[in-house]
């Protein structure tokens, strides 16, 4: 029988919630040019713009330290 594999993980639940914060924010940032063409389609560039700053300021807010 196969023992079960057990992985020490020494990192605490604060540093995994910032390194997936920074990950998203990233994403957040990545240009996404079918997005982006989408909204121009639909006249709403600047608002999806306005949307993006108001979320990056708000995952400013949601960091552990």
């Amino acid at each position: 029988m196969e023992k079960p594999y057990f992985m020490y993980d020494a990192e605490s639940k604060q540093d995994k919630w910032n390194r997936g914060l920074d990950l998203f924010i990233e994403s957040v940032h990545k240009p996404d040019s079918e997005l982006r063409q989408a909204a121009h389609d639909q006249k709403c560039f600047h608002e999806l713009m306005d949307v993006r700053e108001n979320v990056l300021e708000y995952l400013k807010t949601i960091r552990w330290y």
